[in-house]
């Protein structure tokens, strides 16, 4: 087919251009429920003698949230949109959450710890934050209105986890015709090979993966 190159793969996506009044960072789910060790998820897991299961997501947490706070300082310091997604419910049962977030017990009741973005990256005042109740931001968000309104045509993405809210994100975001930039080392996955497919089933045909350090790179070059 001639849309694939010699190789098998797709042919090499288009640049996408990391211009500060067209561009957002989105910050996926970096929160006390998922991306934290002794919190939600990964503490009652340790509690219930299962660490070992996480030992490995635990692990890269701390490489992540500083990529990602690296990213944050950046997108600040040049003037890029910064929005969070984390995931919650809008009651305290967890009605509202979608089947799978119910049957896993990803509930992170309004006003609970879990909720609350990783102190590392705290949000400031004028800096939106929207909680979903699915996997893709997409999905159950009005992210893709807020994106247009605000003229943004370009995303970072960073967070957790690589293989399943990221990666929901990143497709449902490029369906819509977004340019998409994912670093890689701002996101983690539980077991390192669900990381490293899913980045190398994304990169060039739903997204550009970069390291940090190439990200803040191009950023600089667009400033």
């Amino acid at each position: 087919m001639d849309f694939l190159e010699s190789k098998g793969r797709f042919s090499p996506m288009s640049e996408v251009r990391l211009a500060p009044a067209e561009t957002a960072l989105l910050l996926i789910d970096l929160q006390y429920l998922d991306a934290s060790a002794g919190h939600g998820i990964y503490g009652r897991m340790r509690r219930e003698g299962k660490g070992d299961l996480c030992d490995y997501f635990v692990s890269r947490l701390p490489g992540v949230v500083a990529n990602a706070r690296r990213l944050l300082d950046g997108c600040r310091a040049k003037g890029f949109q910064v929005i969070y997604t984390r995931i919650g419910s809008l009651t305290r049962d967890g009605r509202d959450l979608s089947p799978s977030y119910r049957e896993k017990g990803f509930h992170a009741p309004p006003d609970s710890r879990d909720i609350e973005v990783l102190e590392e990256l705290t949000p400031r005042p004028d800096e939106i934050v929207l909680t979903k109740t699915s996997t893709s931001a997409f999905t159950s968000t009005h992210i893709d209105q807020l994106l247009r309104y605000m003229g943004i045509r370009s995303l970072i993405c960073c967070g957790v986890h690589t293989n399943y809210c990221v990666e929901t994100t990143v497709r449902d975001a490029y369906d819509r015709g977004y340019g998409v930039v994912l670093a890689s080392d701002a996101c983690a996955s539980l077991r390192e090979d669900f990381h490293e497919m899913a980045l190398a089933v994304m990169d060039q045909v739903f997204c550009h993966v970069l390291p940090t350090n190439e990200v803040l790179r191009r950023m600089e070059g667009m400033a």
